[in-house]
């Protein structure tokens, strides 16, 4: 089949009307074909459909499975949904948007009363509950039942007319307000009916008109969800110009067809989505050679033996024990075995993301048989780019003004250059778990998250990290993933009883089951739950490294100037340390206080305020000077002032770790980062595996407020009045305190006691001023669990709006807390608006390196420059940004003495309007300027 040479339609009068729709246009001026005729577009899309299904083995089974179907009447079904995926182009309304080519195929000027204000999806969805539904019960396509079996196909519609990455509106409109009721209608007709005669063949008309009305629309819902992602991969690989190009040459469709089938193996190809086989018999030393000797938890992670079926593990051991690898080995296994596809590991924070992905970077092509594509959330880019060289598509499409139709070359494209996102369609991937929940909430681009995650092992992180809403939306993430057959993996060094269980019973609940208790009180513990008869929770208690087996002396100290006093001692010592504060204001805070006695070239201050570029250089230059490999020379002197980000997954050692009172959870984590790595007196690593750390007891100091058996309500938030809305329930602080005060823990005998101590415990007996306090927690924590319940996509409705809003992912709340907006730094220079981070990166990746994430409140928009020139700078660099400056905020920098300086307007909760000058250095962060300064 030949492209057209001329660039100008080749469509005769004699060809089916349906050749006079345009699918896909190409910009004004451009040389080719002018137009891809809608047909050919919609046949491409089933084609790739098909083609992913027919390698992708595991999502074509769940297919077969869960309608009871072969492989090759799942195939046809697909192909026809996917076909009609764009019936909403067909409208002249949309067709209008190119007037100039609605004339020349049309021969006459568009209906001015056809305003395309409806998105082509909706109306696409439209078209099918009016007259195309109708259509099928009147030719009784599937019997006499076909009435009853509509509701069925009604899910199968909006999947695929959902393309768009969210379900298709419901509206009241009529159809013939967008389409003309007599060429758009005989059109749709006519192509409808070629694929009905192409993909609906008898075999499948026949199991349709077998299913039990009921079972098919109960099925059709549930499968909709994955159907959906397909349909979104299968319209953004169908509109890849490089492997279907342009061509109005209206040759018959079954050629096409032919055509369209192998262009769609080469774009499948290519495209680094489909899983890769697992290598066979890939031992711990052949994954790991680092490891001399694994540790309990990685020895029953090599050895343990593995049922079949979706399994759950949760994996509890003391920092430094190993979870991490124990996780992969146990996820390599499981895809060894066909269990599972590939995995990805969410992290809580980006930072640890970070941290995980270069541990991650050295084993993962050990693990596949192939060539796969590891992609992290912000990673180094030369494992990316290849990957993302393939996905996306050349064509340029046009400006969607207001959104109204996106292009899918756009939509792939915007989508894809966040690696975030990028990070779930790769065999192997790590990111924020963030990444991961989106997949169950009304966001766009869901379903092709769930895509993503299919049969994939799902690791998370520090699970205890997550608060109440978070906690609620991974339960739904676990039971979308249970139904289809994943596997999870959940690692924490402190795990509530509570939160296990929650957990447990929610993969239950998608493998349609119930999760027995579990009693066990041992700790380190692995708990373990296979998802198909019978289902027994199996709890083995395991031994821990003898190195992280150990005592730590505790100081409880209120007063700030004994911190201060206790870091010059150390570092006059020759000694490192680190104090972990709970808000980067205290953090900037305990940098000008320690400054005063230590070099200002010997701290490091790290927390979240940093573009991404000097936030992975912050990280770098710790693990240089306290990592593993760390010596004397790189060790001695120097402090870290940090937040939270340096509590995890973060392999750093300090000889003193001070910490702001935080719960205990967070404690035992954060001790985990003193006397990590076993060391003479003089900080140099020993290396032999019987060797213990010479640098005598270690000693955790926790920095809180004054003692007070029975303190008032304001007990924490007097002394801390930042920190406390960061940890909100001040008795889980009073009471880990209380513990903490003991002077001692014993790690990990005392993990589980303090663990349920704190958090186990009933609140009506704290004292009187907490409890009281605590109650208004409890009821805040049950509003963001609510919160959550609404926020989440339901299993059993479907694919469906159902009258809520679907937002895109820069504003889906993954997680509650104060509205934040993603804020990319840019500075003038030369005349012109450059990335912070340009030079070091490809541009397209500088925007992401240039950016950080910022309280509304503080950032939520820049007054427009006064400047002219300036002005158009600003407005051509916008469009450059991968969202077009829709859901982030340029902050322009201009340089003077002090260093970077900008405007910015923050927004209160009340809606008041802040006027900041902010100030960035790339060893401060950004720090708002005091008025006067």
């Amino acid at each position: 089949m030949r492209q057209a040479e001329s660039g100008k339609a080749d469509i005769s009068k004699e060809s089916p009307g349906f050749y006079r729709y345009w699918g896909k246009a190409r910009p004004d001026g451009d040389e080719g074909a002018q137009f891809h005729p809608l047909p050919f577009h919609s046949l491409d899309v089933a084609a790739v459909g098909v083609e992913y299904l027919r390698r992708a083995r595991s999502v074509r089974e769940l297919l077969e499975q869960a309608l009871g179907w072969n492989a090759n009447t799942v195939e046809n079904w697909l192909a026809f949904w996917l076909a009609v995926h764009d019936l909403g182009k067909f409208s002249e309304a949309f067709q209008s948007q190119k007037p100039e080519l609605f004339l020349t195929l049309r021969k006459r000027e568009p209906n001015a009363a056809k305003v395309y204000g409806t998105r082509h999806d909706t109306l696409g969805f439209l078209f099918w509950k009016e007259p195309l539904a109708s259509r099928i019960e009147a030719e009784g396509w599937f019997g006499s039942r076909s009435i009853d079996l509509l509701d069925g196909c009604d899910a199968w519609a909006r999947a695929v007319t959902g393309h768009h990455g969210q379900p298709p509106r419901d509206t009241h409109e009529s159809w013939e307000s967008h389409f003309d009721r007599h060429d758009d209608l005989e059109a749709v007709f006519a192509f409808v009916e070629a694929a009905r005669e192409r993909f609906l063949v008898p075999s499948v008309v026949e199991a349709v008109t077998a299913a039990d009305p009921d079972g098919f629309e109960q099925v059709s819902r549930a499968v909709s969800w994955w159907v959906a992602g397909i349909a979104v991969l299968s319209d953004w690989l169908g509109s890849n110009t490089d492997f279907f190009p342009y061509c109005d040459d209206a040759c018959p469709l079954d050629e096409y067809w032919s055509c369209a089938q192998d262009r769609a193996k080469l774009a499948l190809d290519s495209a680094g989505v489909l899983p890769e086989a697992a290598r066979a018999g890939r031992s711990f030393s052949e994954l790991f050679p680092g490891i001399d000797m694994p540790s309990p938890l990685q020895h029953w992670a090599m050895s343990v033996e593995l049922a079949e079926g979706p399994q759950i593990h949760m994996l509890e051991d003391v920092t430094g024990a190993g979870k991490t690898e124990a996780a992969v080995m146990l996820a390599y296994r499981l895809m060894a075995a066909g269990e599972a596809d590939g995995f990805f590991i969410g992290l809580p924070t980006m930072a640890t993301a970070n941290a995980m992905y270069g541990r991650i970077a050295e084993v993962y092509r050990t693990l596949f048989a192939g060539r796969p594509s590891l992609v992290l959330a912000h990673g180094q880019r030369n494992l990316v780019e290849a990957f993302a060289g393939t996905v996306l598509p050349n064509d340029p499409g046009g400006p969607d003004r207001d959104e109204k139709d996106q292009t899918a070359s756009a939509r792939c494209t915007a989508w894809l250059a966040d690696h975030n996102k990028r990070a779930l369609l790769a065999s192997a991937g790590v990111g924020t778990i963030d990444q991961a929940l989106l997949a169950v909430l009304h966001s766009r681009h869901q379903s092709l998250r769930l895509l993503g995650l299919f049969r994939k092992v799902l690791i998370v992180d520090e699970v205890h990290a997550c608060d109440a809403y978070m906690q609620r939306v991974l339960e739904t993430l676990l039971e979308f993933h249970a139904r289809v057959g994943g596997s999870v993996i959940l690692l924490s060094a402190t795990m509530p009883r509570r939160m296990k269980q929650a957990l447990l019973k929610a993969f239950a609940r998608g493998r349609e089951s119930v999760a027995p208790l579990g009693d066990s009180d041992a700790y380190p513990l692995v708990t373990s739950w296979v998802g198909v008869a019978p289902a027994l929770l199996e709890e083995a208690a395991v031994a821990t490294r003898d190195v992280v087996r150990r005592r730590i002396d505790v100081r409880y100290e209120p007063r700030r100037e004994a911190v201060v006093d206790a870091i010059r001692e150390a570092v006059a010592m020759g000694r490192c340390v680190c104090w972990i504060r709970n808000t980067v204001a205290d953090a900037l805070e305990a940098q000008a206080l320690v400054t005063a006695y230590v070099p200002e070239s010997a701290v490091t201050l790290f927390h979240a305020r940093f573009a991404l570029q000097d936030r992975l250089a912050i990280e770098q230059q710790i693990l240089d000077n306290f990592g593993k490999d760390s010596g004397t020379s790189e060790r001695a002197g120097r402090v870290v002032i940090a937040t939270q980000v340096a509590e995890q997954s973060l392999d750093a050692d300090w000889d003193l770790l001070i910490s702001d009172l935080a719960p205990i959870d967070r404690i035992i984590q954060r001790a985990g980062r003193m006397h990590r790595h076993v060391r003479d007196a003089h900080g140099r690593r020993l290396l032999d595996a019987a060797a213990h750390d010479q640098r005598g007891v270690p000693c955790l100091w926790v920095h809180g407020p004054e003692w007070h058996e029975e303190p008032g309500e304001d007990w924490f938030k007097e002394a801390f009045p930042k920190s406390a809305l960061v940890y909100p329930h001040h008795g889980h602080l009073w009471r880990t305190a209380q513990r903490l005060r003991q002077g001692h823990m014993t790690m990990p005998e005392d993990a589980r006691r303090f663990i349920e101590d704190v958090f186990g415990a009933d609140d009506d007996a704290l004292p009187e001023g907490l409890a009281a306090q605590a109650l208004k927690v409890a009821g805040a924590v049950s509003a963001d669990a609510s919160q959550a319940q609404q926020n989440t996509v339901k299993l059993e409705r479907g694919y469906a709006r159902g009258g809520i809003d679907w937002w895109d992912e820069a504003k889906t709340p993954s997680r509650l807390g104060e509205a934040s907006n993603t804020v990319v730094l840019v500075r003038w220079s030369d005349g012109r608006f450059i990335p912070w981070a340009e030079g070091n990166f490809p541009r397209r990746h500088a925007w992401a390196y240039s950016s950080l994430r910022v309280a509304e409140r503080l950032i939520a928009s820049t007054p427009e420059p006064n400047d002219p020139e300036r002005k158009r700078a600003l407005e051509a660099l916008l469009e450059e940004l991968p969202d077009k400056g829709r859901w982030s905020v340029v902050l322009p920098l201009e340089e003077r003495e002090d260093g970077w300086v900008a405007e910015a307007v923050g927004i209160t909760g009340r809606g008041r309007e802040s006027h900041r000058t902010w100030l960035y250095s790339s060893f401060t962060g950004l720090n708002e300027v005091e008025p006067g300064s």
